[in-house]
């Protein structure tokens, strides 16, 4: 697979805020994509606070220890080690102390191995900080090209065998782009390779047309920073596990390669990477839905695969536009149909069907907590598990309502049961599966408060 590629360049990024991994986390991760055709990987989490909020401060001695065991380790398995900074929060591109302190952080790295490095100006305010700047640059693009460049010949005259990669401001959009981003493609030396997300941040498709649009814009090819699965910052309650679609087949005509932004559950995050993996080797023959199956059984285990995907079914909401829980949805409506036509929830098929499906759900949740043996697969995934098993519970007690109305039961308990797992989920910090199951549980409280009414 990897020598049958089309993209030169296929790296995984750590590049997310929040939680960032663990050193045991992120060599596990590299083994992953080693064995999956991938040949990068990006170190620059945004919470790492020496790489972003405070660059200028080294690492601890055992922290850079742990990162020569890991650079060793990626070497080993062919996977290039590219050491990232964000100096762009806070640097004054005038200060010669401040390119001394980021070539002295790149020195640290290049001591123990690192050949590749990488310069993060994404998230921050396209504006100077400091007079000097203003005096010494027309633009703040003039700043960028002026800092890269002079990394990059400091880089190859400590080692002709160095790279340095750069993530812009303005980093994602279609034509015509930006003054920016075209005063930084007229600029920036034709060795530094440029990072592009697609039309959007977080891109649904990414075409062609506009990734050759921005390749005209900074002349050259662009590498694709795919922001899926990436699940940081307004996204912490979603589980982005699907597979990846949208991205053109011949997109390795117009990009060099793809890096891949992860999501802070690294286990999880293999799902999609196995389907990129597939991407990457034959974009043209990719199936997205048979690749993302064969990616269930391999993370969870084949034993776990009927459990997984009916989780992982219902977890779909994203970037890419899919269906978020698609059975789900035809089942709830059925029921519904069904209720409002009349029919009584005790002997409706439809309404049975929906009880055993959420039946189901309840069944995969216990599989998938307490028999997988893929711990850390367990442990990312937990809290999705937990608000599944909550929603079915609160799908059945809604449907036991029903049935307990239509025989004259007392439903005071059930009533108070549905509240408890109606609560759950409302309260619930994660996204699964929507609000779909929401219309049946009013459809409940409503015939509810009419019986309560129609005893008054």
């Amino acid at each position: 697979m990897t020598e049958s590629s089309p993209f030169p360049i296929r790296g995984v990024i750590e590049g997310f805020y929040g939680l960032f991994y663990t050193a045991p986390e992120r060599n596990d991760l590299i083994t992953f994509i080693a064995d999956h055709g991938f040949n990068l990987y990006i170190y620059g989490p945004k919470n790492d606070r020496q790489h972003r909020a405070r660059w200028r401060e080294p690492y601890p001695d055992f922290i850079m220890e742990q990162f020569a065991e890991t650079v060793v380790y990626s070497m080993n398995l062919g996977v290039e080690f590219c050491y990232s900074i964000g100096s762009g929060v806070s640097i004054n591109y005038a200060s010669e102390e401040d390119f001394h302190l980021v070539t002295s952080k790149y020195k640290a790295f290049y001591d123990i191995g690192v050949r590749h490095f990488m310069i993060m100006l994404d998230d921050i305010a396209a504006e100077f900080h400091h007079k000097e700047e203003q005096l010494m640059f027309n633009s703040y693009a003039g700043a960028h090209v002026y800092t890269a460049n002079r990394l990059l010949y400091w880089l190859k005259a400590l080692d002709k065998s160095c790279k340095l990669s750069l993530c812009p401001t303005d980093y994602h959009g279609i034509a015509p782009f930006s003054d920016y981003i075209h005063e930084l493609g007229k600029g920036l030396d034709q060795e530094i390779d440029i990072f592009y997300t697609g039309p959007e941040i977080c891109s649904k498709t990414i075409t062609d047309k506009d990734t050759a649009d921005f390749a005209s814009a900074v002349n050259r090819k662009p590498i694709i920073w795919d922001n899926y699965p990436v699940n940081d910052l307004a996204m912490t309650s979603e589980m982005h596990i699907g597979p990846i679609t949208g991205r053109e087949a011949t997109l390795s005509n117009v990009c060099k390669g793809f890096i891949i932004n992860t999501m802070s559950q690294a286990e999880a995050s293999k799902i999609a990477l196995y389907t990129f993996s597939e991407y990457l080797s034959h974009p043209e023959g990719y199936e997205p839905w048979p690749s993302w199956e064969k990616a269930l059984k391999k993370i969870a285990g084949v034993e776990n695969y009927e459990a997984i995907k009916l989780f992982a079914e219902n977890s779909l909401y994203s970037c890419l536009g899919y269906s978020e829980a698609a059975s789900l949805d035809r089942l709830v409506k059925k029921a519904l149909i069904s209720l409002h036509s009349g029919e009584n929830a005790s002997v409706s098929e439809d309404v049975q069907k929906l009880f055993d499906y959420l039946d189901s759900l309840d069944e995969a949740g216990y599989q998938l907590k307490y028999r997988m043996s893929n711990y850390a697969l367990r442990n990312n995934l937990v809290q999705w598990i937990e608000l599944m098993e909550s929603w079915a519970w609160a799908g059945r007690r809604a449907i036991s309502v029903l049935r307990a109305m239509e025989n004259k039961e007392d439903v005071t308990s059930l009533l108070n049961w549905l509240k408890e797992s109606v609560d759950e989920v409302r309260k619930h910090p994660k996204r699964y599966a929507g609000s779909i199951l929401l219309p049946l549980i009013e459809y409940v409280e409503t015939k509810v408060e009419e019986e309560k009414e129609g005893v008054k």
